[in-house]
């Protein structure tokens, strides 16, 4: 069964008194949801108490725990390998805290270096930060190597299998289709997409609308703002044909849960309108 759930906490999650994401496993669970992801993009500030305390409700409530690595890793920089482990490690000991084992990485920008240098400085980097995280006793997780929206950054499709086939049994796509029809300027082959993807039994995905223009992403907005939308009815259809072990994350600007009962919705083929 594909799992569905959002990124961060949804308005309605305050507005009906919570406070906290340690209460979010039990406010999601009663929504219908079994997803959530916890977003270190910005800094990981979490502790090992709260990770504990998060992974228990998860637990209890039958929620699937990701983490979202810092926005500021960049493996294309080889210069900030050090750093690059660091938030990667520390990311996946609080994961693992929570129970999870989904933890979604950005590859970097490509900066002043041609696209197959900065490729390649990703592969390298990869390489070493997968072998320190064995040495450290690290195992049982994933890097969910994002799909990215902007063509100066690292991630489209290609270089992401590309990348993800370099340790099969650690790394897995993000597909980000919101950002791939960012790319696409909302010209987007799902088929193509769904098909590139199939040597993959598990893939974890980002789904959202996104505002774009010449440049790339520009914000996330809702599943209401059709302008920026593509086909939900063909990516559930193309979901249902998959192997069921993937986990479907919503990305959308405020009702983050709200959407992903929607996107639920239409996986199993309820009546539903967006």
């Amino acid at each position: 069964m594909v799992l569905f759930g959002p990124s961060g906490n949804d308005e309605k999650f305050y507005a009906d008194g919570n406070q906290s994401s340690v209460d979010a496993p039990r406010w999601l669970a009663g929504m219908g949801l079994t997803a959530y992801e916890i977003s270190f993009g910005r800094g990981i500030r979490m502790t090992d108490k709260t990770a504990q305390v998060i992974g228990a409700q998860a637990s209890a409530h039958g929620i699937r725990i990701s983490v979202h690595a810092p926005y500021y890793i960049n493996l294309a920089n080889a210069a900030n390998l050090e750093k690059n482990y660091h938030y990667i490690k520390r990311s996946l000991e609080l994961l693992q805290l929570m129970g999870g084992d989904r933890l979604v990485v950005h590859t970097g920008c490509q900066m002043q270096m041609t696209r197959a240098e900065a490729l390649q400085n990703c592969r390298d980097s990869l390489q070493i930060i997968l072998q320190r995280l064995h040495e450290d006793g690290i195992e049982n997780y994933w890097l969910c190597l994002e799909t990215m929206g902007k063509y100066t950054q690292i991630g489209n499709l290609d270089e992401i299998c590309d990348l993800c086939a370099l340790d099969p049994k650690h790394l897995m796509p993000t597909v980000d289709l919101g950002h791939m029809n960012c790319l696409a300027q909302g010209q987007l082959d799902l088929p193509r997409v769904f098909e590139q993807i199939k040597v993959f039994p598990q893939v974890h995905f980002h789904i959202s609308f996104i505002e774009y223009n010449l440049k790339g992403e520009i914000r996330h907005v809702t599943l209401a703002d059709e302008k920026y939308g593509f086909d939900l009815q063909l990516v559930m259809q193309l979901l249902r044909a998959r192997p069921g072990h993937d986990v479907v994350i919503s990305e959308s600007d405020r009702i983050m849960a709200q959407d992903s009962l929607r996107l639920r919705d239409f996986y199993l083929q309820k009546n539903v309108e967006v």
